[in-house]
């Protein structure tokens, strides 16, 4: 049992008889989990990952005719908004996998959004580069786009830790 939830407990007027039962039984149910299933909680996480990353790539494509068309605020709040959407999908997921750590969402909470902006440099780069070919005075600032890209990745997670250390 977590140490979280035992002061949790213990806040909520639990005796220290009660809790000690309480861990009890939940170590008791952890070692009887059938092996499938503690494969399938640790596959989870890495899914997660996979999806966030995968989702990052598959952004920046469907981003890519936007940022060819654009060059206003439009770009940077598409970039938002799908940002804020898929952080939004990694926290809905992440919330209902108990047994995560705070290194597991860590991990998750910065290595989806680092490797966007390693993406997103380089496909506004590319997208710079085919603008300029097609004579298009059209540029667009990949450290911002991606930096947008990031925050509003993060807003979902920062929402989720806010309202997680509230209860």
């Amino acid at each position: 049992m977590k140490k979280e939830l035992q002061k949790k407990l213990h806040l909520k007027g639990w005796s220290k008889q009660e809790i000690a039962h309480a861990r009890k039984i939940m170590s008791q149910a952890e070692r009887k989990k059938h092996p499938d299933v503690r494969k399938l909680e640790q596959s989870m996480y890495w899914f997660t990952l996979i999806i966030g990353v995968l989702g990052t790539i598959l952004l920046s494509l469907v981003l890519m005719p936007i940022l060819i068309i654009n060059n206003n605020h439009w770009s940077y709040i598409l970039t938002g908004v799908f940002g804020f959407i898929l952080g939004s999908i990694i926290v809905i997921i992440i919330k209902d996998l108990h047994w995560l750590e705070s290194h597991h969402h860590l991990s998750l909470s910065l290595a989806v959004p680092i490797v966007a902006l390693f993406n997103f440099f380089i496909v506004v780069n590319r997208i710079n580069l085919l603008n300029y070919s097609l004579g298009l005075a059209r540029y667009h600032n990949p450290v911002l786009l991606g930096i947008d890209y990031f925050v509003c990745f993060l807003v979902p997670y920062i929402i989720f830790l806010a309202l997680k250390r509230g209860k």
